[in-house]
């Protein structure tokens, strides 16, 4: 009894030895994949932003002078031409100031008259020694006071006519009113800041896109860079505009530096208007007809039975064609037992290096190392296969396993 004791313990300790040496074989037996494929297609790097469309050239037009507004000849969407009548303010307190100051002006030209008669006169006095000298100085600045006054009252005649010339306000350049902000009988203030009247956009039918770029992005940006954007008004078509300009001076939002990027719009059939919000991608690189693999492959994770059986196949693959840069450290992190996990495997490679597992035509597992070209969100373009064996379109390539039931 007492040795059934102790042989019992054995015997499990064994069988559980046995179990765990030979479970990735039987969990290797069990497997069942999930497949994507090798297709063909075009492929796009790009940069996200959102921006807002605006008029190119756009003018504040205000008024120089304080009153009230008389008559609005523009209203919203009219198209002006430059020198175009949009406004006139109230010329009465301006024709009263214009009378009173023409009034002085009167006042000072008799003045003068006399001061000058004065000063002829008592000129010749003083050359015939009939005056003293000081009464004939007093004439003399008398006279000089007389001509001042009449200059300043001739500068206040010319300052209220240039002012009621002001009261005209002319529309700057050729273009369509975008904003009207004033009604007629409205009064407005002019002494601290122009007051904003109308704006106008010189010419719609090109416009521009003020776009935010974080300086992780920016980089990539260049000037006549082709972009496409939509608006939310026809969220099923794509606009296209060329970069312009990359505006230096650094932007944050959010504790984010961004750099604003200029985007030119063509606009000839006037479905874009300022104001709108873009959803703009900045193509940054793209080719055609190339061999594309579903990110899902690149991101599988083998389980520890599919790991012991590729790592031969590894260890020499990656002696063979992996660059020398990269090869060293590859080659450590997978003849590490506690390095070499799903998780981590692949670690050691460069964002530009990969690898993804596939059945060959013996039904084999296989692992093939591929150069990635342009990467986005759901695919990636092989660029090489490192092996120099190149695969088909249509290659059914593992993204997935489950078990049998």
């Amino acid at each position: 009894m007492k040795k059934l004791k102790w042989i019992l313990p054995v015997v499990l300790i064994i069988a559980l030895v046995v179990y765990l040496m030979i479970k990735p074989k039987l969990d290797a037996k069990k497997l069942d994949f999930t497949f994507t494929m090798l297709e063909k297609g075009n492929i796009e790097a790009l940069v996200s932003s959102t921006g807002t469309l605006e008029a190119i050239n756009t003018v504040e037009v205000g008024t120089q002078i304080s009153g009230t507004i008389k008559k609005i000849y523009a209203d919203y969407n009219d198209k002006v031409e430059a020198g175009e009548l949009l406004a006139e303010m109230d010329l009465n307190l301006l024709n009263t100031n214009l009378i009173n100051a023409q009034a002085n002006l009167g006042v000072v030209e008799a003045k003068l008259n006399q001061a000058k008669e004065e000063y002829e006169r008592d000129k010749a006095l003083f050359e015939e020694k009939v005056i003293s000298e000081q009464q004939f100085t007093n004439s003399k600045y008398t006279y000089q006071q007389a001509l001042s006054a009449k200059e300043a009252a001739l500068a206040s005649v010319k300052t209220i006519k240039v002012t009621i010339g002001y009261a005209r306000i002319t529309s700057p350049i050729s273009g369509t009113v975008t904003e009207r902000s004033v009604e007629e009988g409205q009064t407005v203030a002019a002494s601290f800041a122009t007051p904003r009247m109308f704006i106008i956009a010189e010419d719609l039918s090109k416009m521009q896109i003020l776009a935010d770029v974080d300086e992780s992005d920016i980089g990539y940006i260049k000037n006549g860079m082709k972009a496409r954007f939509t608006v939310q008004t026809f969220p099923e078509k794509d606009f296209y505009g060329k970069v312009s300009q990359i505006r230096l001076q650094p932007i944050k939002i959010n504790n984010v530096v961004n750099y604003q990027v200029v985007v030119d719009v063509d606009n000839e059939k006037g479905l874009l208007l300022p104001g709108m919000t873009a959803s703009i991608e900045f193509i940054t690189n793209s080719v055609k007809n190339v061999l594309l693999i579903n990110n899902s492959a690149l991101r599988f994770r083998p389980n520890e039975a599919m790991l012991k059986e590729i790592k031969p196949k590894l260890l020499e693959d990656a002696k063979t064609f992996l660059p020398d840069s990269i090869k060293m450290n590859f080659i450590e992190t997978i003849s590490k037992n506690e390095l070499y996990t799903s998780a981590n495997f692949k670690k050691k490679l460069p964002s530009k290096i990969d690898g993804f597992f596939m059945k060959d035509e013996n039904g084999k597992l296989n692992f093939k190392f591929i150069e990635i070209g342009i990467k986005t969100g759901l695919q990636s373009e092989i660029k090489v296969f490192l092996d120099s064996i190149p695969l088909e379109e249509g290659t059914k390539i593992i993204n997935g396993i489950k078990s049998k039931k």
